[in-house]
């Protein structure tokens, strides 16, 4: 399934000659385009999701706006690709920072090199639940994990501004109000991860350009490689430094050196994937031979 998401920057002014959002589809961005949906317009709102059920990441689309009453209609757009569907279907807690496609394609790209795939998890607090994740000032709630939530109801009330309530530290949500222990309740569904899209991406953006390359060479597949190096590696000091130690007593043995080990066989394979990928540059770029 894909989803794309619609901007109308100037929804008044294109209501007053238009009704709808007409949207086409085809497999190729020079191909022939298909009518595919109508998206009503809505007054004050700019911003409309559509989820194509059958499109991939291969689809291309197309779209115009169209008056229902007269069927005038705009000129088509350029042809643009759509994004990969989250985990939760719809959800209303807004994300903690709007990216674009292309980034949204480069923080995929990194997750995979990284093995750092967002889960799904849900919280259903009520008075038997309440003491065991909300805190004693009764207005914040420990999600137990680093994550990111995606739809937050009290009361059937659904919560959809980054204001109410606050995420703190990938962890904890903090409400502007008290909750009641023996009223409230609360549901909540959450997105979980070792590394939030913002922090990837902005690994991606403070990586340093790979030895060997400048600035006028370096590529896109270059700096996603060295982010997910660089990203692998500072994990790995944290949990050598908070969690490395093997622990051992009469009954038990906590030991993660497997995990560790694991994790360094996979920053070993990116980093002679990255190596290998200078080089096909570097011989690509070579004019001549000198024979001694």
């Amino acid at each position: 399934m894909i989803r794309l998401t619609i901007t109308v920057a100037n929804i008044s002014d294109v209501m007053a000659l238009y009704t709808h959002v007409r949207l086409y589809t085809s497999d190729e961005a020079g191909g022939t385009y298909t009518h595919l949906a109508y998206v009503l317009l809505v007054s004050g709102v700019s911003t409309y999701l559509y989820d194509h059920v059958e499109g991939t990441l291969d689809t291309w689309y197309k779209s115009s706006y169209y008056n229902s009453n007269t069927t005038a209609e705009s000129a088509t757009s350029d042809p643009v690709q759509g994004s990969k569907a989250e985990l939760f279907y719809s959800p209303t807690y807004p994300p903690e920072f709007v990216f674009d496609t292309s980034e949204l394609n480069i923080i995929r790209k990194i997750r995979r090199f990284i093995g750092d795939f967002k889960g799904l998890g849900r919280l259903y607090i009520d008075e038997d639940e309440f003491c065991n994740y909300v805190k004693d000032d009764s207005k914040t709630v420990d999600l137990a994990e680093k994550s990111w939530p995606v739809y937050i109801s009290v009361n059937n009330v659904e919560k959809t501004s980054l204001l109410e309530p606050i995420v703190q530290g990938y962890q904890y949500i903090t409400f502007s109000g008290t909750l009641d222990e023996s009223s409230d309740t609360l549901d909540i569904w959450y997105y979980t991860f070792k590394f939030s899209d913002r922090e990837v991406y902005e690994a991606y953006g403070d990586t340093l350009i790979p030895p060997g390359l400048t600035s006028s060479t370096v590529t896109q597949d270059h700096l996603i490689l060295q982010a997910a190096i660089d990203l692998l590696e500072n994990a790995t000091s944290e949990d050598m430094i908070n969690d490395g130690a093997v622990v051992r007593d009469d009954r038990s043995l906590y030991d993660p050196s497997p995990g560790l080990r694991e994790r360094a066989a996979t920053i070993e394979r990116l980093k002679k994937m990255l190596d290998s990928l200078i080089k096909q540059y570097q011989f690509s770029n070579l004019t001549g031979m000198l024979i001694d």
